[in-house]
């Protein structure tokens, strides 16, 4: 068979292209961009929002047997994006499709979805599935709850959270989920795009049980056998506040469109008996148990643990600065730099030049930091530490241990050295 994926470069439409291959078919995929390691005649480059006219498609659809659609977005970056990419453009698709007689069709929907639904997410969506189911092909509307592939963006977001030792999240032990996993998914794909005679019209393509959003992550947070967490419920008119401010941040997946979505969960609509998916398989579906290894969990915690500290080292390095200059008294300080051998007519101006660079560090910290910085922290750190000890050795005894700190300090500075960008 010759198939064409679209959106494949997405976390479904890699997997959906790896199992296809597999299986001998002849796969097109289609993006934006045509990855480095795909062949020109393998690919298709196209902008999938202006493929709006059934015309657009009937190049790109010649001699191809199925067409599996995976493009989707969970936000808009431009207003009317979702009509675009979720209804215009496969609306247009399918009357290409219909009318050169393409076999199969699949499209890739989401639980929830309807023309009247209370999201333009879930209506763009409903839109789509309710045109083809119009017509006259043998298509399929696969309907997931939530993905997880390991590469996935929402899936290493999902396994950093389940990482943190406590956590609020909107509706975290109401709003239900039924997670499937990518291969999973990926395999339900390639037996509807290959199977004789008439596939299901629509399919819920969801995990083997449903669960809350807490039980979700606690699943995760098993499998990668890391520490006990304690999730609570973020109120939600606190939740609408944090929504509006992260649509500032274009990579968020959190915005007031996604909240509404996770509160309507709570009712159980992004949840579906999981039978019917698990026959057509012929065998049992991933456990979300099983979803993650121990291996992740060092990366998972990781991905909060090193902007963390960062921001504290940061702090260290501005608190510092400003105790040496304007918090404690400059006659010890000079003492401290007299022991040192540093002439008088020098220390004031010392003072200042240390004050100033440990300022500079937390700055540089704070907007740009950089695997350098990391090194140079370990060589000011290590030489105020070496000539302390030469010239102040009394403070290896002070009970609060002002040079003896320094030494799990300098290692974390050499840890973020080996492991920053």
């Amino acid at each position: 068979m010759r198939v064409l994926i679209l959106g494949a470069t997405g976390l479904i439409g890699v997997h959906v292209l790896r199992a296809l291959r597999a299986d001998g078919c002849t796969v097109i995929g289609a993006s934006r961009h045509r990855p480095a390691d795909e062949r020109p005649e393998d690919w298709v480059e196209m902008d999938f929002g202006s493929m709006a006219n059934e015309g657009d498609w009937l190049p790109v659809l010649a001699g191809v047997d199925a067409v599996v659609n995976c493009v989707g977005i969970i936000r808009e970056v431009q207003a009317g994006d979702f009509d675009r990419l979720h209804r215009a453009a496969p609306v247009a698709l399918f009357a290409a499709c219909e009318r050169l007689g393409v076999r199969r069709v699949v499209q890739m929907s989401a639980l929830g979805s309807h023309p009247d639904a209370a999201t333009g997410y879930w209506r763009s969506k409903g839109a789509a599935d309710a045109d083809l189911l119009a017509r006259g092909l043998s298509a399929t509307i696969v309907r997931p709850s939530l993905v997880y592939g390991e590469d996935g963006a929402s899936s290493v977001m999902f396994r950093m959270l389940a990482t943190l030792p406590l956590l609020m999240l909107p509706k975290a032990h109401e709003a239900k989920v039924q997670a499937i996993h990518v291969d999973d998914l990926a395999a339900v794909v390639l037996k509807l795009v290959t199977m004789e005679g008439e596939a299901p019209r629509v399919l819920a393509a969801v995990g083997p049980q449903a669960t809350t959003m807490a039980g979700y992550l606690g699943a995760l947070r098993g499998g990668m056998q890391a520490a006990p967490s304690l999730v609570l419920d973020l109120p939600m008119p606190i939740a609408r506040l944090v929504a509006r401010a992260a649509t500032l941040m274009p990579s968020s997946a959190l915005t007031p469109e996604s909240l509404r979505m996770l509160a309507q969960s709570a009712d159980g609509g992004n949840t579906a008996d999981a039978a019917p998916v698990a026959a057509l398989l012929g065998r049992p579906l991933r456990d979300p148990a099983r979803f993650t290894r121990p291996a992740l969990r060092i990366a998972a915690a990781w991905s909060w643990a090193e902007p963390l500290v960062t921001m504290v080292v940061a702090m260290l390095w501005l608190i510092t600065a400003w105790v040496s200059w304007f918090g404690w008294p400059h006659a010890e300080s000079a003492a401290w730099l007299a022991a040192c051998g540093v002439p008088t007519g020098l220390q004031e101006p010392m003072l200042l030049a240390a004050s100033l660079m440990d300022a500079g560090v937390g700055v540089l910290l704070l907007l740009r930091p950089r695997r350098w910085l990391w090194a140079a922290q370990l060589a000011l750190a290590g030489g105020y530490t070496v000539i302390m000890s030469v010239c102040l050795p009394a403070f290896w005894l002070h009970p609060f241990g002002p040079l003896s700190k320094n030494l799990p300090l300098l290692a974390l500075m050499f840890l973020m050295w080996r492991v920053s960008k």
